[in-house]
């Protein structure tokens, strides 16, 4: 019998990548340690008073804007970010011409969509090539050991309005495969309301060329994954209307693994902690119907 959903919370072992996360981060953006020692004391003031039983995003949302106080930097991931959808970019043709001459160019989509969640700096902030290379190299052999794939297929075939919540920038190219074979004109692509980690924005879905083939929106806030209360009202009632909900990233699985409606959440799993909520391992790939409380 299938695990009944649980609420996501925050894990001890969540407090320590996120002390490392805040290190690295203040390091892209200034290389004084006084501004570097307020980031740190800032995100330990905080760690030591947020209730566990929050999500991971709700202290990621709290140490970024700490972060950017600090550093005096609006977005420190902003080169990151545009160095991301410039290399997805020069492999967007490649990756299409594999989808299309795929047995089912839908599933093959989906594929290079988790495959583009390699692009995260939430939990590396330095650059790897090889990573990338690797992670779209075996988009179409990877096994997926969760795959709702088909249910997905159906729900979307037969969808009036789609949404689908991005997650990273560079990513967001990569998630142009899936979105063509979407129906057409039926597509609200959900970015950060401000800028976060390296999440996308709309600048960045823009630069990505995802206004080609969805209506861009905002969630309306600079939290990482999809805290609804958080979010603008037009963003929630978008939520609630749509006939089909489809969420990038470990941070949007984390945020709505249990918010009540049906999602489809595609991710690699990262890290530990969400190794253990899906009974896989660090390195998983899933496309899973989720979502639902229970």
């Amino acid at each position: 019998m299938e695990r009944p959903w649980i609420r996501m919370r925050t894990f001890l072992d969540c407090v320590p990548c996120f002390v490392r996360q805040a290190l690295d981060a203040s390091r892209l953006v200034s290389s004084d340690e006084s501004v570097q020692e307020r980031v740190l004391r800032g995100v330990l003031d905080v760690a030591s008073v947020i209730p566990l039983d929050r999500s991971p995003p709700h202290m990621a949302r709290e140490i970024h804007r700490i972060i950017r106080k600090e550093t005096d930097s609006a977005d420190p991931y902003a080169e990151i970010k545009r160095n991301s959808t410039k290399i997805a970019l020069e492999h967007l043709d490649a990756a299409r011409e594999r989808v299309l001459a795929a047995p089912d160019p839908f599933e093959a989509a989906v594929r290079f969509a988790i495959a583009g969640n390699v692009m995260d700096f939430a939990l590396a902030s330095t650059w790897d090539g090889n990573r990338i290379e690797s992670s779209l190299e075996k988009a179409l052999e990877k096994a997926l050991v969760r795959s709702d794939i088909e249910e997905l297929k159906e729900t979307v075939g037969t969808a009036a309005m789609i949404l689908y919540i991005a997650d990273n920038a560079g990513e967001t190219v990569f998630d142009r495969l899936l979105l063509e074979q979407l129906p057409a004109g039926r597509v609200r692509y959900a970015v950060k309301g401000g800028p976060v980690i390296n999440d996308s924005t709309r600048e960045d879905a823009e630069a990505s060329g995802i206004g080609e083939l969805a209506r861009i929106v905002d969630t309306g806030t600079d939290s990482p994954g999809v805290i609804l209360e958080d979010c603008s009202s037009e963003f929630r009632d978008l939520f609630s209307l749509a006939d089909a909900v489809i969420a990038k990233g470990q941070a949007n699985y984390e945020t709505l693994c249990d918010c009540g409606r049906e999602v489809f959440l595609l991710t690699q799993v990262k890290c530990p902690v969400i190794a253990r909520d899906t009974e896989g391992e660090v390195g998983d790939w899933i496309c899973m119907r989720g979502g639902m409380p229970a």
